[in-house]
């Protein structure tokens, strides 16, 4: 191995890290997607089960080409049935409280010549404030057990869905939580 100076050494380093300052600086051009920005906002209350959606088109997308959106297409789905609208704000009410529903927005936009389609789908449950993405808000416990040194004890003959939500009933053909143990009732 060949050695070198001590300023030759301070000479390579320096260099080293010129270079590495030179490409954290360098600024580049994240990819842009159109369809990100295509947003929706969800509109409820906790004593009404009418689902209302908007859209909008968040500013310009990409920067210096307008987004000119033709088409707002709604499916709002059930586990046994989906509903479909257009427009920019749609309301939907044939769903209970009880629902998991699946929400997609699909949109046709044209940027200078080009056209794209895009589609964003949610799911969404009835909260305490209303309707509501699945994944927003405190996450929902199963009370009625108590840990002890021995493990895991069971202390009431609830029912709960899978988010955690007690219920009145078993439900039929839908799996649910009974004394910490998942449950279907077929019939």
């Amino acid at each position: 191995m060949k050695n070198i100076s001590k300023s030759t050494g301070y000479l390579i380093v320096a260099a080293f890290w010129l270079a590495i300052c030179l490409f954290w600086s360098t600024k580049t051009q994240a990819q842009i997607n159109p369809c990100d920005s295509v947003e929706y906002a969800i509109t409820s209350t906790a004593n009404n089960n009418v689902l209302q959606l908007e859209a909008w088109v968040n500013g310009t997308c990409p920067v210096n080409f307008p987004c000119i959106v033709s088409n707002y297409s709604w499916t709002v789905c059930d586990d046994n049935l989906c509903y479909g609208d257009t427009g920019t704000t749609v309301y939907f009410q044939q769903f209970m409280t009880t629902d998991t529903i699946k929400v997609c927005l699909t949109t046709d936009m044209t940027i200078d010549t080009m056209t794209y389609t895009c589609m964003q789908c949610d799911s969404l449950v009835f909260g305490p404030n209303g309707w509501m993405l699945m994944n927003m808000g405190n996450p929902t416990g199963i009370p009625g057990f108590v840990i002890e040194e021995d493990g895991v004890r069971w202390w009431n003959d609830k029912i709960y869905d899978l988010q955690g939500r007690e219920l009145n009933a078993i439900p039929v053909g839908k799996m649910y939580i009974r004394n910490g143990k998942l449950n279907i009732r077929r019939k």
